[in-house]
């Protein structure tokens, strides 16, 4: 029960005990004065009848006794009327039988009227001719009273309305601190740091306040400074101090990376640039101007490209590259454009003795690294042998031989969707000092019509060209779910990858929390890992979407994690459950001193907000050691096993 439930339930209690004791004394002392008034009334009764029957008793003439007391009793306002004569023999007696009362039958047994008698001795002369006796009807008294507690209750009544209407209004602006308090304290048990901007009047809910607001500070004032270092330490090992780009060891782990991470993108074109004569101009101007060269050339490389970049690096001491993904054939030509006019005006400026000499190769994710630098290498030299000064562009294949392949990669895709043709393969997780099973990654290969095994990394490219990724990953999914119901003493806990695309895709989205509605015992037994470029392309979407997925208790982990600039402050907004360790920063850290300064920083990072970390490409014992001694708890790679395919058993 909520405090301001509380607070009004006994404000409610208060009042109606008040209302309770009101109503007793005023009925009681209500009582008291009609017991007094039907005594008065009684007594005032006999004396005035006491006269006319002394006329009547003395003549004998008890018609006309009769009749006097009958015009009194027939008013109903007495209960009996009785004449006695000297000796106590009744003589008269009028008594009403019926009962008038109008009120509820229990009211005269809890409340008893008593009505006491009136007397009166009817006298003529020295002789005494008897005793008339009254006793008023208590119905009206019990009339009246019932009336009075009435009023009394619709009064009261009234005012706990008003009493309670004020008191809602005031306990809002009282109480309503306190929910922005309970909205911080939620968002810092989901590792969100927020202040409370507005102080309450309130004093003891004001050092609350003051005390959250400074817990808060502090916290994030030490989540900044744990991002401020590893971005330090990323900054040593992965950025060029000249032109603040990529360095070529920061510039190959993210490139190699593009390239083997499945679904990663459909098609990319890289711009790589040659300034010939540096080295000369270098001697003769001196390398503070050379290198205040290169920082105006970068400068102008990522005014153009970085809207469309995914890596911009300097990868030689006169070479710069610009990777762009899933940009199409006019956005090309618009920075072929704009590159060419910017990047001479910067070489005109400074001197003539610096020219540029650049290539632009349009590739797909199935290409090799060594041939895309070799096409690249080959448009350089044709724009120096030119000598018109353009920047060549190429492409890696024949843009028919890919439009055909397009369409059949389209159709066999598809067809697997329509005839379920998927295999499963799993990879253990495991704890990395106990040895213990964590869980287990699912990979999906497509069956083609022959039944052979087509690797992930040949047909997501073409899904994500031809937008199938939302229904391959709700076929995945629904065999994951059915694995998690049939499976249940193989696979424990399972992992899975959702893309970017189906994060995108409303129907997706509605029909996976459906799915999860549905089977929320399996919910819990699920992650749903979302690369970290993904999560740091779209922060709204993948907010939204991890915000479904804890509402319905599925885990979320952050994967292939490292690399990009801006990962750490995503991890900030939205804290996964788990992070997964890039694989090539993993194999770095053994040979890279800088390498293993930016791991270590990003282990301290995710123990300050209590994340997990799982590292990749776990190959050798002695790269399981080093790992145990950076304090990551869980690994993944061949040295535990190699994925294996998933066998689904009969349900029983």
């Amino acid at each position: 029960m909520t405090l301001r439930r509380q607070l009004l339930l006994a404000i409610s209690i208060i009042f109606f005990a008040v209302f309770l004791g009101l109503q007793i004394l005023s009925v009681l002392t209500t009582r008291d004065y009609l017991q007094q008034q039907l005594a008065s009334h009684a007594q005032d009764a006999a004396t005035a009848l006491s006269r006319p029957l002394e006329e009547a008793l003395a003549k004998n003439d008890q018609t006309l006794a009769n009749i006097q007391i009958s015009t009194l009793f027939d008013r109903g306002y007495y209960k009996k009327i009785v004449v006695l004569d000297p000796a106590g023999k009744v003589m008269l007696n009028k008594e009403l039988a019926s009962n008038k009362e109008t009120v509820p039958s229990w009211m005269p047994a809890l409340f008893d009227l008593q009505t006491p008698a009136g007397e009166a001795f009817i006298s003529s002369g020295w002789r005494q001719l008897g005793k008339v006796i009254v006793v008023s009807h208590p119905a009206y008294a019990y009339e009246y009273l019932w009336r009075s507690m009435k009023e009394m209750a619709l009064w009261m009544f009234a005012m706990y309305l008003v009493v309670w209407g004020l008191t809602v209004v005031l306990l809002r602006i009282i109480l309503s601190p306190l929910e922005k308090i309970e909205e911080v304290a939620i968002a810092i048990q989901a590792k969100r740091f927020q202040r409370i901007e507005v102080l309450p009047q309130t004093r003891e809910l004001q050092r609350v306040v003051l005390a959250m607001n400074h817990m808060t500070e502090r916290i994030s004032s030490m989540l900044d400074a744990e991002i401020s270092r590893a971005d330090g330490f990323r900054r040593d090992a992965f950025i060029d101090k000249v032109s603040g780009l990529e360095n070529r060891h920061g510039f190959d782990l993210r490139f190699n990376l593009l390239l083997s991470e499945d679904g990663r993108f459909e098609s990319a074109v890289i711009f790589v640039f040659e300034f010939d004569g540096l080295k000369e101009y270098n001697h003769h101007y001196g390398y503070q101007q050379g290198d205040a060269l290169l920082a105006d050339v970068a400068t102008v490389l990522r005014e153009v490209v970085s809207k469309y970049s995914y890596i911009l690096g300097r990868i030689g001491g006169s070479s710069m590259a610009a990777v762009c993904i899933d940009v199409n054939q006019q956005v090309i030509d618009l920075l072929v454009e704009s590159l060419h006019y910017r990047l001479n005006q910067v070489l005109l400026r400074a001197s003539r003795q610096v020219r540029l000499a650049a290539g632009a190769v349009v590739f797909g994710p199935s290409q090799p690294r060594g041939d895309i630098f070799a096409r690249a290498d080959l448009a350089i030299e044709t724009m120096r042998q030119s000598g018109n000064g353009q920047i060549t562009l190429t492409h890696m294949e024949d843009s028919e031989a890919a439009i055909a392949g397009s369409h059949g990669w389209r159709t066999l895709i598809s067809n697997a969707l329509a005839e379920n043709r998927w295999v499963l393969f799993a990879q253990p997780v495991m704890r990395l000092q106990l040895r213990q099973l964590v869980h287990h990654e699912v990979f999906s290969r497509l069956l083609d019509t022959q039944g052979n095994l087509v690797p992930a990394n040949q047909f997501l490219p073409m899904a994500l060209r031809h937008e199938l990724m939302p229904e391959i990953d709700q076929a995945v999914i629904t065999l994951i779910m059915d694995m998690l119901q049939k499976n249940r003493g193989s696979y424990k806990s399972i992992a899975v990858n959702v893309s970017l695309q189906s994060m995108e895709s409303k129907d997706f989205c509605d029909w996976f929390t459906a799915r999860l509605k549905y089977s929320p015992e399996l919910a819990t037994r699920l992650s749903v890992e979302i690369s970290e470029s993904a999560c740091s392309k779209n922060h709204a979407i993948t907010r939204k979407f991890v915000t479904a997925l804890r509402a319905a208790g599925v885990r979320f982990g952050v994967d292939h994690f490292g690399l990009d600039p801006h990962a750490l402050n995503f991890i900030r907004e939205v804290p996964p459950d788990y992070i997964k360790l890039d694989g090539g920063l993993v194999q770095e850290v053994a040979d890279n001193e800088s390498s293993h300064a930016h791991l270590r920083a990003i282990v301290k990072f995710a123990q300050s907000l209590g994340i997990s970390l799982v590292a990749q490409n776990v190959e050798t014992e002695a790269s399981l050691q080093l790992l145990i001694a950076d304090h990551i708890e869980c690994g993944q790679g061949f040295y535990f096993g190699a994925p294996e395919k998933v066998v689904l058993a009969v349900a029983e």
